[in-house]
């Protein structure tokens, strides 16, 4: 074999080596227990079911995780990520299932909204559908996302199903938000100096290459300050904090305070205002730490395992 031959054999080797390794160390939940890879819960869509390490419930309780992402990027597999391990480990020994879909993520000038809505809508739908054969307790279901993942997370805690896909029927117990866009118009408004950075870095690219850095042209579909009315009904429109009522479930919010993707404006926003209808919200502050927890301390991420479990096994309903 050809000397160019085997340096690409061993870099294709690499990968997966290298993942492997990542996994064991930080003891990543999939290799725990038993787990369903790529279940179509509806055409071209497929999840992951994390099955409990131990049967604890005569039901299994189940908790949906979205990734994140920015609504472009990410997929199943980052239930993975390190960010939580600790949490579907211990979920998981507690007799949880963990699920992770995926959802229809934004292309150029095509935008995820409202399909990636209906999709995390739809992923409630299969589990309802299907909680005889996997014995999910349907009565005791949660949902967790982080970024963009916590933004769908919020919109299927509080809005009506039959706004954007076909009606379920089940009630959700609880809903997490892991720094969380919660109000579009405003986080649009709140990220304008980041879009001018972006703007100004690629000015001296060719226009047909420009397009593709601007944001709006994959989460709009469209250059939102030409048609900035549009924009704003549209961000209305998919903005969870606008779903919020006094039948919405308990939330818990975690964000940190140096946020400079999403501001912690976003969860003190929703937070008041869900505390303003006299409904529970825990908002959880860490102090000092950036978007995707970047600067957070050993124990501050420690701190966030504990939070999640704590408000998890809380909503239990025996």
């Amino acid at each position: 074999m050809k000397k160019k031959s085997w340096i690409l054999l061993l870099l294709i080797l690499a990968i997966p080596i290298t993942f492997y390794f990542y996994f064991l160390k930080t003891g990543a939940p999939i290799l725990e227990g038993k787990i369903d890879f790529s279940v179509e819960y509806k055409e071209g869509l497929s999840l992951d079911i994390y099955e409990p390490t131990n049967e604890v419930h005569n039901k299994r309780p189940v908790l949906i995780y979205y990734h994140g992402g920015a609504w472009v990027s990410g997929n199943k597999i980052t239930v993975n990520n390190d960010r939580f391990h600790g949490t579907f480990n211990q979920l998981r020994d507690a007799g949880y299932a963990i699920i992770s879909p995926d959802y229809t993520l934004a292309e150029f000038k095509v935008s995820p909204f409202p399909n990636c809505i209906a999709d995390a809508f739809d992923v409630i739908t299969w589990i309802e559908n299907n909680a005889e054969e996997y014995n999910f307790d349907i009565n005791n279901i949660g949902v967790l996302g982080e970024s963009a993942g916590g933004h769908l997370a919020l919109m299927v805690a509080y809005a009506n199903a039959e706004i954007f896909t076909k009606p379920h029927n089940v009630k959700l117990n609880y809903v997490i938000g892991i720094y969380p866009p919660t109000d579009l118009n405003q986080l649009y408004l709140e990220l304008k100096d980041i879009r001018r950075t972006v703007e100004e870095s690629t000015s001296s690219m060719p226009k047909s290459l420009q397009e593709y850095f601007d944001i709006n042209q994959y989460l709009f579909g469209f250059d939102s300050e030409v048609d900035s009315l549009k924009a704003k009904q549209l961000s209305y429109k998919y903005s969870p904090i606008n779903y919020l009522n006094v039948n919405s479930i308990s939330t818990l919010l975690i964000h940190g305070d140096s946020d400079r993707v999403v501001p912690i404006s976003q969860s003190n926003s929703l937070a008041q205002q869900i505390k303003s209808i006299g409904l529970k919200v825990e908002l959880q502050i860490l102090e000092g730490v950036d978007h995707a927890f970047l600067n957070a301390t050993s124990q501050q991420k420690e701190q966030t395992q504990e939070w999640i479990i704590d408000f998890v096994t809380r909503q239990l309903k025996e």
